[in-house]
Protein backbone atom coordinates (compact mmCIF):
# COMPACT_ATOMS: atom_id res chain seq x y z
CA UNK A 1 0.00 0.00 0.00
CA UNK A 2 1.46 3.58 -1.16
CA UNK A 3 1.24 6.30 1.21
CA UNK A 4 0.34 9.68 -0.64
CA UNK A 5 1.55 12.52 1.00
CA UNK A 6 -0.15 16.01 0.93
CA UNK A 7 1.24 19.38 0.41
CA UNK A 8 -0.68 22.18 1.63
CA UNK A 9 1.14 25.02 -0.05
CA UNK A 10 0.53 23.23 -3.24
CA UNK A 11 -2.75 22.58 -3.40
CA UNK A 12 -4.69 25.36 -5.07
CA UNK A 13 -8.25 24.53 -3.53
CA UNK A 14 -6.60 24.89 0.03
CA UNK A 15 -4.83 27.69 -0.92
CA UNK A 16 -8.29 29.76 -1.76
CA UNK A 17 -9.83 27.57 1.49
CA UNK A 18 -7.51 29.32 3.72
CA UNK A 19 -7.13 32.91 2.52
CA UNK A 20 -10.94 32.82 2.28
CA UNK A 21 -11.23 32.23 5.92
CA UNK A 22 -8.42 34.53 6.88
CA UNK A 23 -9.88 37.10 5.52
CA UNK A 24 -13.63 36.65 6.86
CA UNK A 25 -11.50 36.49 10.14
CA UNK A 26 -10.43 40.10 9.40
CA UNK A 27 -13.91 41.15 8.48
CA UNK A 28 -15.38 39.67 11.81
CA UNK A 29 -14.01 42.39 14.44
CA UNK A 30 -15.46 45.79 11.67
CA UNK A 31 -18.66 43.62 11.48
CA UNK A 32 -18.85 42.53 15.25
CA UNK A 33 -20.27 46.61 15.64
CA UNK A 34 -23.12 45.69 13.39
CA UNK A 35 -24.21 42.72 14.57
CA UNK A 36 -23.38 40.83 11.18
CA UNK A 37 -21.59 38.47 9.52
CA UNK A 38 -19.99 38.55 6.26
CA UNK A 39 -22.92 36.58 4.14
CA UNK A 40 -25.30 39.02 6.01
CA UNK A 41 -22.70 42.31 4.63
CA UNK A 42 -22.92 40.36 1.44
CA UNK A 43 -27.18 40.78 1.07
CA UNK A 44 -27.09 44.19 2.51
CA UNK A 45 -24.04 45.00 0.18
CA UNK A 46 -26.44 43.70 -2.62
CA UNK A 47 -29.32 45.22 -1.56
CA UNK A 48 -27.64 48.55 -1.31
CA UNK A 49 -26.55 48.27 -5.14
CA UNK A 50 -30.12 47.04 -6.14
CA UNK A 51 -33.32 47.85 -3.65
CA UNK A 52 -36.59 46.11 -3.81
CA UNK A 53 -35.11 42.64 -5.20
CA UNK A 54 -36.01 39.21 -5.46
CA UNK A 55 -34.86 36.07 -3.24
CA UNK A 56 -34.16 34.81 -6.88
CA UNK A 57 -32.20 37.85 -8.07
CA UNK A 58 -30.60 37.33 -4.65
CA UNK A 59 -29.30 34.14 -4.98
CA UNK A 60 -27.77 34.76 -8.46
CA UNK A 61 -25.95 37.66 -6.90
CA UNK A 62 -24.66 36.34 -4.26
CA UNK A 63 -24.31 33.07 -5.18
CA UNK A 64 -25.86 31.35 -1.87
CA UNK A 65 -28.74 28.74 -2.20
CA UNK A 66 -32.30 29.48 -1.59
CA UNK A 67 -32.27 28.04 2.07
CA UNK A 68 -29.10 29.21 3.52
CA UNK A 69 -30.27 32.51 1.97
CA UNK A 70 -33.75 32.59 3.40
CA UNK A 71 -32.48 32.24 6.90
CA UNK A 72 -29.54 35.07 6.49
CA UNK A 73 -33.13 37.01 5.28
CA UNK A 74 -34.98 36.16 8.85
CA UNK A 75 -31.84 37.03 10.21
CA UNK A 76 -31.70 40.59 8.80
CA UNK A 77 -35.34 41.39 9.30
CA UNK A 78 -35.35 40.20 12.78
CA UNK A 79 -32.34 43.10 12.68
CA UNK A 80 -34.60 45.67 11.30
CA UNK A 81 -32.34 45.75 8.48
CA UNK A 82 -34.96 44.45 5.69
CA UNK A 83 -38.57 43.90 4.85
CA UNK A 84 -39.43 40.93 3.42
CA UNK A 85 -43.03 40.92 1.42
CA UNK A 86 -44.97 38.87 -1.41
CA UNK A 87 -44.50 39.97 -4.67
CA UNK A 88 -47.47 42.50 -6.24
CA UNK A 89 -46.61 40.64 -9.50
CA UNK A 90 -46.16 37.09 -8.29
CA UNK A 91 -47.57 35.78 -5.51
CA UNK A 92 -45.03 32.95 -4.83
CA UNK A 93 -42.12 35.20 -5.19
CA UNK A 94 -40.27 37.57 -1.73
CA UNK A 95 -39.02 40.86 -2.45
CA UNK A 96 -36.40 42.10 -0.38
CA UNK A 97 -36.62 45.81 0.59
CA UNK A 98 -34.10 47.82 2.92
CA UNK A 99 -35.21 49.75 5.66
CA UNK A 100 -34.45 53.21 6.79
CA UNK A 101 -31.92 51.30 8.81
CA UNK A 102 -30.99 49.31 6.76
CA UNK A 103 -30.04 51.86 4.04
CA UNK A 104 -28.28 54.01 6.77
CA UNK A 105 -25.69 51.46 7.56
CA UNK A 106 -24.38 52.05 3.90
CA UNK A 107 -22.61 55.15 4.84
CA UNK A 108 -21.62 53.09 8.50
CA UNK A 109 -19.91 50.50 7.17
CA UNK A 110 -18.30 51.86 4.14
CA UNK A 111 -14.95 52.12 5.91
CA UNK A 112 -14.90 48.39 5.83
CA UNK A 113 -13.80 48.14 2.54
CA UNK A 114 -10.87 51.00 2.44
CA UNK A 115 -9.80 48.80 6.04
CA UNK A 116 -9.52 45.47 4.15
CA UNK A 117 -7.89 47.32 0.83
CA UNK A 118 -5.35 48.85 3.16
CA UNK A 119 -4.71 45.49 4.95
CA UNK A 120 -4.10 43.20 2.10
CA UNK A 121 -2.41 45.83 -0.47
CA UNK A 122 -2.70 44.49 -3.65
CA UNK A 123 -2.33 47.15 -6.67
CA UNK A 124 -5.48 47.75 -8.91
CA UNK A 125 -3.66 45.20 -11.59
CA UNK A 126 -2.96 42.69 -8.86
CA UNK A 127 -6.63 42.95 -8.16
CA UNK A 128 -7.90 42.71 -11.11
CA UNK A 129 -5.68 39.20 -11.88
CA UNK A 130 -6.80 37.45 -8.26
CA UNK A 131 -10.49 38.59 -9.62
CA UNK A 132 -10.51 36.66 -12.80
CA UNK A 133 -8.06 34.06 -11.47
CA UNK A 134 -11.01 33.54 -9.18
CA UNK A 135 -13.77 33.68 -11.76
CA UNK A 136 -11.65 31.85 -13.81
CA UNK A 137 -11.84 28.76 -11.32
CA UNK A 138 -15.51 29.63 -10.41
CA UNK A 139 -16.56 29.39 -14.27
CA UNK A 140 -15.48 25.84 -14.16
CA UNK A 141 -16.91 24.64 -10.99
CA UNK A 142 -20.50 26.05 -11.91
Amino acid sequence: MTTQSFNFAEMVCFSLYSTSNAMIREYRPQLDEFKLTYPQFLVMMSLWNKDSVSIKELTEQILLDAATLTAILKRLENKGYIKVKQSNLDKRAKIIKLTRLGNSLKNKTSHIFENMECKIKLNTTEQKQLISVCNNILSRLT
